[in-house]
């Protein structure tokens, strides 16, 4: 049955100070916007507002607690937060606490809600944060990553890609089955870690590397587990690997291809051409999702400045590009589906390709037995935007 509406969640405000990566971002004004799409795609407008503090929150994800509320979760450098989704909407707070570490770039829960993970990347880290019934987050446990692939690598931002793998740098968070898999970019690994919720601990269980300066962002795996795809963001690649449950979830490479089209990047090699000052490559990776029949792999690339769309093989996993399709914006960061993939909502950053902004919300209708994406005219800006998600379609 088609919903007579859908509800995005909008993290939006003015930035006053801002490093040169986009990242570390100091805010004044920043508020959480629920943002609702006609069912036709046609239009999306903002229906309500719950200003923040001054750290806006990087990733967000939803997710309904054993008592049968449905949360919203929203990381902010060393603290995560968490809000009731009201039934028209609104979001409202309901607490916060340390992450334990420092500089969360992702996190996920488990498919229970037992437990929530972040990736922390400026640390090096991973952090486990018990869930009660209710939602609330109990005290984080911090878990360390190992050195990066290029450890002890000297430079600054803009330096090349080996100085971001100068260290651990764990982008990117999953569970699948009863292992947390991490993808970090600093040690160019997805890493596996054994789950055992009764004592709420995880255990180095094993470690895939992936070939040279690929830097793993993100990782999502099939409804099965049996294939995870891996998203580099200093190459632009994709790896497909294998899951083998029966070995305690190790992987294995199955296929790599790039997400972006064949002999782009080799014409955009002038320096000068790149987004900003701090990108190495002229296009850097930054979001992957599969959709929810697991026919198809999405990707959006920062420079390409694109939605990469891939169909996966149902025999093997291996992916075949189908198609390309422009943001209309600059620097896509995050995106998210619809719940029922109908939907594909981009978050374009103009202002961290260093333009002045506004930066923009830009709908897609997603054709569900092709799997391509087509614009729609529904569109958003906002002074600076630093996240997206998609609110539940059903709620209590």
């Amino acid at each position: 049955m088609t919903q007579p509406f859908y509800d995005f969640c909008v993290a939006a405000g003015e930035p006053s100070v801002r490093d040169a990566t986009g990242g570390g971002q100091h805010w004044v004004g920043c508020t959480l916007h629920t943002c609702r799409l006609d069912a036709d795609g046609s239009a999306i407008r903002v229906v309500s507002t719950t200003r923040l503090p001054a750290t806006a929150p990087g990733y967000l994800t939803v997710a309904r607690t054993r008592s049968g509320q449905q949360m919203l979760y929203a990381i902010s450098g060393e603290e995560i937060s968490w809000y009731s989704i009201g039934d028209d909407g609104k979001v409202e707070l309901c607490g916060s606490t340390p992450t334990g570490s420092d500089g969360a770039a992702h996190l996920c829960t488990d498919h229970s809600t037992r437990l929530l993970f972040t990736a922390n990347y400026g640390s090096g880290t991973v952090s486990l944060l018990p869930i009660a019934e209710d939602g609330a987050l109990g005290e984080a446990k911090v878990y360390a990553h190992g050195p990066g692939a290029h450890d002890g690598a000297k430079g600054s931002w803009g330096d090349g890609p080996q100085f971001r793998q100068e260290s651990a740098h764990p982008h990117g968070v999953v569970v699948c089955g009863g292992q947390l898999y991490v993808a970090d970019l600093g040690s160019n690994q997805v890493v596996c870690w054994t789950i055992d919720f009764d004592h709420c601990t995880l255990r180095a269980a094993s470690a895939i590397t992936l070939h040279d300066l690929a830097g793993p962002r993100h990782i999502q795996f099939t409804t099965s587990g049996d294939i995870g795809y891996a998203l580099n963001e200093l190459d632009n690649t994709i790896c497909v690997l294998r899951r083998d449950s029966a070995e305690g979830g190790e992987l294995s490479l199955v296929q790599t291809l790039s997400s972006l089209p064949q002999g782009w990047a080799e014409a955009h090699a002038d320096p000068a051409m790149f987004p900003n000052e701090v990108y190495s490559k002229p296009s850097h990776a930054s979001e992957l999702l599969l959709s929810p029949d697991n026919r198809f792999v999405y990707a959006s690339n920062r420079g390409h400045d694109s939605i990469a769309v891939f169909a996966i093989n149902a025999s093997d996993g291996k992916l075949t590009p189908l198609q390309f399709e422009p943001t209309r914006g600059r620097i896509p960061w995050v995106f998210c589906l619809s719940e029922d993939g109908r939907f594909v909502v981009v978050q374009n950053n103009h202002t961290r390709a260093s333009e002045a902004g506004p930066d923009s919300l830009v709908v897609f209708r997603r054709d569900e037995p092709t799997g391509l994406l087509n614009v729609s005219a529904a569109r958003l800006e906002f002074p600076t935007i630093s996240s997206v998600w998609a609110l539940p379609i059903s709620r209590p």
